[in-house]
């Protein structure tokens, strides 16, 4: 008897694989339209990648413009707020000497909430302690700033809840309250 390389039973088994490719795995190589498929899709990957970066370039453009203007409008509302926008005018300039020879000049200009002040000070003791005092028509004092005195000439900028019309002087005084220079 011959030796039976192929039996019946691989036969069916290689029909039964054959039957499970689909059609297209009976063809010669590949589609012939393959190279225009592979660069259409390449072709469209390049697309919108490129909308992608495109549309990131955009929001960051956006996102940036938005933060400097935002920078600039908070700048421009604090300027105003701290009268730097030139919309505020001085109410009253006080000046005032001492005795001993100490100087004072402050700026009063009246504000949304209060008084504002800008006091340049000379000519205090070295090492002083020294408060800011606003005084009222109705006698009322209200502590304006304070700082320790040096050697040299001193700006310092202070406020006060009264209104620029209703004072009457402003005080340097030390730490027992003693006034040592006053602007009227």
């Amino acid at each position: 008897m011959a030796p039976n390389f192929l039996g019946t039973d691989e036969l069916n088994e290689n029909d039964m694989l054959m039957e499970e490719l689909p059609p297209e795995a009976a063809l010669d190589g590949p589609p012939p339209d393959l190279d225009h498929l592979l660069q259409r899709t390449l072709g469209t990957v390049r697309e919108e990648r490129y909308q992608a970066v495109r549309r990131r370039g955009r929001i960051t453009a956006l996102s940036s413009t938005l933060v400097v203007a935002g920078v600039l409008a908070g700048g421009v509302w604090l300027g105003q707020g701290m009268g730097v926008g030139g919309t505020e005018s001085v109410d009253a300039l006080l000046q005032g000497t001492s005795s001993s020879g100490a100087r004072m000049a402050v700026q009063v200009t009246d504000t949304e909430g209060g008084l504002k002040l800008v006091a340049t000070v000379h000519g205090m003791q070295d090492g002083e302690a020294c408060w800011l005092v606003v005084h009222t028509k109705d006698g009322r004092t209200f502590t304006a700033g304070s700082w320790r005195a040096h050697g040299g000439e001193v700006t310092l900028a202070g406020s006060a809840m009264v209104r620029a019309g209703d004072v009457t002087g402003v005080s340097v005084v030390d730490h027992d309250r003693l006034p040592l220079v006053t602007a009227n």
